[in-house]
């Protein structure tokens, strides 16, 4: 049996489809993803270089937070707790090992653009989708990691179906993209993982905090687009 969610209608509860648009207008809308997918390559630089922070780094931030079981049992039952925690924190688990491969292809496909060193330039909003990531507020961190699997997705759709994109890397493909395409055939998504656990552990806080919570850091990434487009010069330097 796959990993179970403490609950059945997210997709409804959250409005996935509307969420999913919305990180899809932002990546759309971004100078540096816009130009990215029409084969410039100093937008394809500047872009591999700008994140690089947050793609070698987020892995510790899944790595460092832990999953308290009370919260849970005293909202669930003891019984319903230990049917489906066990499967979801080793999800959690697997998430964080998967960064560590994601941020792996990051930079082989950084090595196919010609990129010997990807640097440590972090840009404001970079800087603070990290701090971002390392909060302690459970509910406000998985509506984090949900709002960055849907730009990463959303991302993804967008070059890797670029040919003038993908026609800039040595093996004239974009491994990290195909990989965050990839179908979950064995249990729930990444997505929906976040998603229950975003509310399972939400307390106080219903589905239209979470989802703002959400929509917020994929502003973020907007802004975080936005600001390394500005400072292309520098970073290419």
């Amino acid at each position: 049996m796959g990993t179970q969610l403490f609950h059945r209608d997210n997709q409804a509860h959250f409005d996935i489809n509307g969420l999913r648009h919305y990180a899809h207008r932002v990546v759309s809308d971004s100078s540096l993803i816009r130009e990215a997918g029409r084969g410039d390559e100093g937008a394809a630089v500047a872009l591999k270089i700008g994140f690089w922070p947050f793609v070698r780094d987020f892995e510790r931030a899944i790595d460092q937070q832990g999953l308290p079981r009370r919260p849970l049992a005293e909202k669930f039952g003891a019984g319903r707790l230990r049917e489906i925690f066990i499967g979801l924190a080793g999800a959690v688990r697997e998430m964080k090992r998967e960064e560590g491969s994601h941020a792996v292809h990051w930079r082989k496909d950084a090595t196919c653009l010609g990129l010997r060193d990807l640097g440590d330039h972090c840009v404001p909003a970079v800087s603070a989708l990290l701090e971002s990531a390392y909060t302690k507020d459970l509910p406000r961190f998985f509506a984090m990691l949900a709002g960055t699997e849907l730009v990463a997705e959303e991302l993804s759709r967008y070059l890797v179906g670029s040919f003038a994109f993908t026609q800039l890397f040595s093996r004239r493909r974009w491994m990290w993209g195909e990989v965050h395409l990839a179908p979950h055939e064995d249990g729930p998504s990444h997505l929906e993982i976040d998603l229950d656990l975003a509310r399972a552990y939400g307390g106080s806080a219903d589905a239209g905090d979470i989802r703002e919570m959400i929509l917020a850091t994929i502003d973020l990434f907007g802004r975080a687009a936005a600001e390394i487009w500005v400072s292309r010069p520098l970073i290419a330097a």
